[in-house]
Parts: structure tokens; C-alpha cells; sequence
């Protein structure tokens, strides 16, 4: 996985499965997502690098299941939140 800042809460990532496929992205963040997650502007990249593990361990599951990873193109984590509100107040940032 490679996250590179690219503009005020803002990243470009580049995803790799386990089997081998690589799919680019982009995600965006923004205050309110950080609050909800209890994380600092500070803590941002680490955040958005957490969020992108999830995901890519998901993908991996899927693609072991047979079936065709989804990581969508642009993860905005605030719709992310709002799919699953569980998801960010739990992820370690330390």
C-alpha cells in the first residue's frame, strides 16, 4: 500500500491485494471525520491508513471467496461513517 498526501484532506493511495491486483484511489477526509474517530489532524495520515487496511483486507476476503474486490475509486470517509459508524471510532491510531 502506498498513501501520499495530495491537497488539504486529501490522499492518493495505491492498493495491492494479496493475490496481486493493484487499483489506484482517492480519499478524502475532512473535521467531522476526525472527531468521530477521536483523531487529531496530526493523526490524519495514520487514519486514512487504517481505513485503507480495512478495506484491503475485505477485498482480500472477497477475492479468496471468488469474487471481484470492490474498493471504491474515491473512499470519502464521512460516507464511509455513514455505512458504517462503528467502523471509525474503533480503529486504532496508535
Amino acid at each position: 500500500m502506498d498513501v501520499q498526501a495530495d491537497g488539504e484532506h486529501r490522499y492518493a493511495a495505491t492498493l495491492t491485494t494479496a493475490r496481486g491486483a493493484s487499483s489506484e484511489h482517492v480519499v478524502t477526509c475532512d473535521e467531522e471525520v476526525l472527531a468521530k474517530a477521536g483523531a487529531t489532524t496530526a493523526e490524519e495520515p495514520v487514519l486514512v491508513r487504517r481505513v485503507l487496511e480495512v478495506l484491503v483486507r475485505a477485498a482480500d476476503e472477497a477475492e479468496a471467496a471468488g469474487e471481484t474486490p470492490a474498493v471504491p475509486r474515491v473512499v470519502d470517509l464521512r460516507e464511509l461513517d455513514r455505512q458504517h459508524p462503528e467502523l471509525l471510532p474503533n480503529l486504532p491510531l496508535h
